[in-house]
């Protein structure tokens, strides 16, 4: 049995964080012992609870610090590779690996590479896992980072949690809600109105009258609710637009949605996204970074032009008005998800990288 050590700064609700709690849950079901080390959160407490423990370690106040703390980590876990999320926790492991002892890091790069005198260390890295093409071609590209050692590894989505065919557990009734209405879901982290589209669904929700009438459900919460919740109100849309805030069982209320929604200023993938085609829903996103990787245009969803609120409303309208063609999109997104984004594969792909990288260390 191998010791795998999964880094990243934070075990909050947000892309890298439930990756890295997936992976590790399935690593732990595969026979792997799983150690975490964060700065903790919510998910750091979900995971101790099925025995896969956290060690802290503070990567966002100084990853030299960290360095050093993660030798008696490694020491006191046998760990055998690291396998780090987000530039923070890369640069740690990579510090370490110079500093102190010569052991597989694995990298996965959830978005693009920023600081690339600061990042330049992760080209270092052992194997470098891209969640989609576009940041792949944009590391490549742009940053420079290395042709042979990294791979696209897509984000696979959890059929178990995000199935059409389990029983409903909320109703629309219960949020109001009539069968006729026309009801979108956006799943994101509030940071705050801008990142994730918040405001531009709330402006084009204000500007045209049909779409006044159709319903909102904002899955998540942040330090931007309570500026969402004033502009939800100035706009009188208090009746429309329905704050769920966090829950486990998102899968729950998206499933009470006719489309899912994610207008957002840039995403290296999308995964809320996916989960909610995953559910038999149609995708609508703007055209940036990975989003053409799950929607295809027209046949599971449809593509915005980037901040145009116009051409927004206009693909939410033809759903509104064609519930035939709604639900077509949608089962068409199902297949789609199911299909290229397999949970299991994504775990056989990335349990392969480790074997290769163990076993060239093994005959080093």
């Amino acid at each position: 049995m191998k010791n795998i050590l999964l880094m990243v700064p934070r075990l909050n609700i947000g892309g890298a964080e439930t990756y890295t709690a997936m992976v590790a849950e399935n690593l732990q079901k595969r026979g792997y012992f799983v150690h975490i080390a964060s700065g903790g959160g919510l998910l750091a407490n979900k995971l101790a609870q099925k025995g896969i423990k956290n060690s802290w370690l503070p990567m966002r106040f100084s990853t030299d610090i960290s360095a050093y703390l993660l030798k008696h980590i490694v020491k006191k876990y046998n760990i055998d590779l690291i396998h780090a999320n987000s530039a923070a926790a890369g640069i740690t492991a990579m510090k370490y690996k110079q500093r102190y002892k010569n052991i597989p890091v694995v990298y996965t790069a959830h978005g693009k590479f920023g600081n690339l005198k600061k990042e330049n260390i992760l080209k270092d890295c052992d194997k470098i896992i891209y969640v989609s093409k576009f940041i792949q071609e944009d590391s490549l590209n742009r940053a420079k980072f290395p042709q042979n050692n990294n791979c696209v590894i897509y984000i696979g989505i959890n059929k178990n949690k995000f199935n059409i065919k389990k029983p409903l557990k909320i109703t629309r009734n219960q949020l109001h809600l009539k069968e006729h209405d026309f009801v979108m879901a956006i799943t994101a982290r509030i940071k705050n109105l801008r990142n994730k589209g918040h405001k531009d669904l709330l402006d084009m929700m204000y500007k045209y009258p049909d779409a006044k009438k159709w319903h909102l459900l904002v899955i998540g919460k942040g330090k931007g609710m309570p500026k969402l919740k004033a502009l939800i109100k100035k706009y009188n849309l208090d009746n429309n637009v329905h704050c769920i805030g966090h829950v486990d069982n998102v899968e729950d209320f998206v499933r009470l949605s006719n489309v899912v929604i994610l207008p957002s200023d840039f995403e290296t993938f999308g995964l809320a996204l996916a989960e909610g085609m995953a559910m038999g829903k149609p995708g609508v996103a703007y055209n940036v970074g990975g989003i053409p990787e799950i929607i295809n245009d027209k046949k599971n969803g449809f593509l915005v032009k980037y901040k145009d609120i116009d051409d927004l409303y206009n693909k939410l309208d033809i759903l509104a008005k064609d519930k035939q063609l709604c639900q077509i999109l949608g089962e068409s997104a199902h297949k789609y998800i199911e299909e290229h984004f397999s949970y299991n594969e994504m775990m056989t792909k990335t349990e392969q990288v480790y074997k290769e990288l163990l076993s060239e260390y093994n005959h080093a």
